[in-house]
């Protein structure tokens, strides 16, 4: 079946990433890699504060990742966890094909905004730009 997937996660959305790592589970892969995508931090920012803002973001995504890989650990499932910064749908199948997954999960409930209605919402921007499967699970 699936050996790897991959899960993007996001801080904003617990109930919806804790939904997605059921499914996620529920498929029997050897390895759940965990991503969360950061928002750069502004060029106009460097310096120590540069540095303080990037330190403070890496570490409160540590403690996202220890309650999923908690949940993961108690299926016998192996994690690994990363970390990246961009465009979260560029990042999402930028890390799916270098780590060549066999599957994306990840979660919609439609258009959030007005930028979603324009570009459409992360996922479909991941679905349009990848040829590797992405299970989508709903709201």
């Amino acid at each position: 079946m699936f050996k790897k997937v991959l899960l993007p996660i996001s801080s904003k959305t617990k109930e919806r990433s804790l939904k997605a790592i059921e499914a996620a589970i529920q498929l029997s892969p050897e390895e759940i890699i965990l991503l969360h995508v950061l928002d750069p931090v502004p060029e106009m920012i460097g310096g120590k504060d540069r540095h303080m803002l990037q330190q403070e973001a890496d570490d409160a995504v540590q403690t996202i990742f220890t309650e999923y890989e908690d949940i993961i650990k108690k299926k016998n499932i192996h994690s690994t966890k990363l970390v990246d910064r961009g465009a979260p749908a560029n990042i999402i199948v930028k890390v799916a094909e270098r780590e060549k997954v066999d599957v994306i999960v990840m979660f919609s409930d439609g258009r959030d905004c007005v930028t979603d209605m324009l570009l459409g919402s992360c996922t479909e921007r991941v679905l349009r730009n990848t040829l590797i499967t992405l299970l989508i699970i709903r709201q």
